[in-house]
């Protein structure tokens, strides 16, 4: 499987999502043109039913920074996260204001390395 991370630039920011096999409600346009719907489970791949283009869903996203266009109530309940890591670097926000926030270290850096090293 192919994914942003490996295919882009690993410094732009990305999600991952973990699919559980739960419930989807999905509107998907396909390149032939079609504009399809899907509600149900495990939609970890989906076929097109025009052309028959299997298409797989992945797990990493690029996120978008919220702006103008942004759903005023999608930006009132943006939900906070919690940090992966204990490091931090000092980020100044769109309030002027700088602070010392956590990040997690580049996937390039391998912290962990295999057993015997």
């Amino acid at each position: 499987m192919s994914n942003f991370i490996s295919d882009g630039d690993p410094s732009d920011p990305y999600a991952f999502v973990q699919w559980k096999g739960t419930d989807v409600c999905m509107d998907f346009h396909c390149e032939c043109g079609a504009h399809c719907h899907f509600d149900g489970y495990f939609a970890y791949a989906v076929k097109c039913p025009h052309c028959e283009t299997i298409w797989e869903m992945p797990c990493i996203i690029k996120p978008r920074k919220a702006n103008g266009n942004t759903y005023p109530s999608h930006v009132k309940m943006a939900q906070n996260m919690e940090p992966d890591e204990s490091y931090s670097h000092e980020v100044t926000g769109a309030d002027g204001v700088t602070r010392d926030v956590p990040y997690p270290v580049p996937r390039s850096q391998n912290r962990h390395p295999a057993p015997g090293q």
